[in-house]
């Protein structure tokens, strides 16, 4: 079996679990397919992994930081999601607007809600990180 088609089996079962599980558990399930996306996007592998979560996650403390302030503040934060990038681990400047749009649209009014959006957002990157794994699991085996 080619990779493409194990990576799409592979996908095809994770994303009904994650679909189904985050949904009993009332975790924002579109933050962790953004997330997975962004996994891939990001090159994949532990080092894609860990661009994704870092990168993410910053971006949901800055909304949440800007979000109790004016709209000059969300101009100053997306200056910050850009130029945060020179550190190594929040490189990935994708993952920072990404994560800060989906924490933005979840609206979290409390603590809680923020927590909920991180939850999605690594498990949805860990999710890719499970899926490429799998997918090179079924692929050798064919």
């Amino acid at each position: 079996m080619d990779m493409l088609m194990a990576l799409a089996i592979s996908i095809g079962v994770l994303i009904a679990v994650w679909v189904k599980v985050g949904t009993m558990a009332s975790l924002l399930v579109p933050a962790g397919i953004v997330a997975w996306a962004l996994f891939y996007a990001a090159g994949g592998k532990t080092q894609g992994l860990q661009k994704v979560i870092a990168s993410t996650l910053s971006g949901v403390v800055w909304v949440w930081l800007a979000t109790s302030m004016t709209w000059i503040v969300i101009g100053v934060v997306g200056f910050v999601l850009v130029i945060q990038s020179k550190v190594r681990a929040l490189s990935f400047i994708p993952g920072a607007f990404c994560g800060a749009a989906v924490t933005a649209w979840a609206a979290p009014a409390d603590p809680r809600g923020y927590v909920m959006v991180v939850v999605a957002l690594v498990a949805g990157a860990g999710l890719g990180y499970l899926s490429e794994m799998g997918a090179g699991m079924i692929a050798k085996k064919a």
